[in-house]
């Protein structure tokens, strides 16, 4: 066991988390309560993604002014761009046990990091979070062009990170996102918890902190 482990590990050599709930929390509970209160009729994440566009704006097709926009067009009393930019981006909180997991591995192998998000999104959490100290690496779809689970933001992104697919391992909380990846041939974790994760990269032959 203990060899095949460390035939594993070498031929590892790129580990690439997804963002939001594997890194970094976020939630609506406050940002959808302000918007129906300016007077947004909105039922759930889903239907507040399909109003806005919100899978266009994460692909790069619509720019920031655009999406603030429609989410303006919800409301009876529209904000003003700041406010609503602010509100927009107060929904993030970190993960500190799995930024650090980020960080220290970052001393054995390449680390990236791999996210549907958008462009006003992606600037505040590389200033706030720092991302850039936690990883080798910082790919977003809206830069690329292609989200989650679909094949092509796995191609571009093993092509961007010049790696081989069989030589890195994706760990990311969502089983279709997870499972795209293994479609392209990518070993693959779905994150839920510190332990687990940390686990399954111990059993990778991938030393944990």
């Amino acid at each position: 066991m203990a060899e095949s482990k460390r035939v594993q590990l070498a031929t590892i050599d790129t580990i690439i988390f997804d963002l939001g709930k594997v890194l970094v929390d976020f939630s609506y509970t406050e940002f959808f309560p302000r918007l129906r209160r300016a007077g947004a009729l909105i039922a759930d994440a889903e239907d507040f993604a399909a109003q806005v566009g919100l899978v266009e704006y994460e692909e790069g097709r619509i720019d920031s002014r655009k999406f603030f926009q429609r989410v303006n067009a919800l409301l009876d009393q529209p904000f003003e761009p700041g406010v609503l930019e602010a509100a927009w981006c107060q929904i993030f909180t970190p993960i500190p046990q799995m930024l650090n997991l980020a960080r220290q591995l970052r001393g054995q192998v390449k680390t990236a990091i791999l996210s549907n998000t958008s462009e006003i999104h992606w600037r505040y959490l590389r200033e706030r979070f720092q991302l850039d100290q936690f990883c080798d690496s910082c790919l977003a779809s809206f830069e690329l062009g292609a989200m989650k689970p679909g094949a092509e933001i796995y191609r571009l992104a093993a092509e961007q990170l010049d790696v081989r697919p069989e030589g890195l391992v994706f760990i990311d909380d969502r089983p279709a996102n997870v499972e795209g990846a293994r479609a392209c041939g990518w070993r693959a974790i779905q994150h839920q918890s510190y332990g687990q994760t940390c686990e399954e990269l111990i059993q990778l032959g991938i030393p944990c902190p």
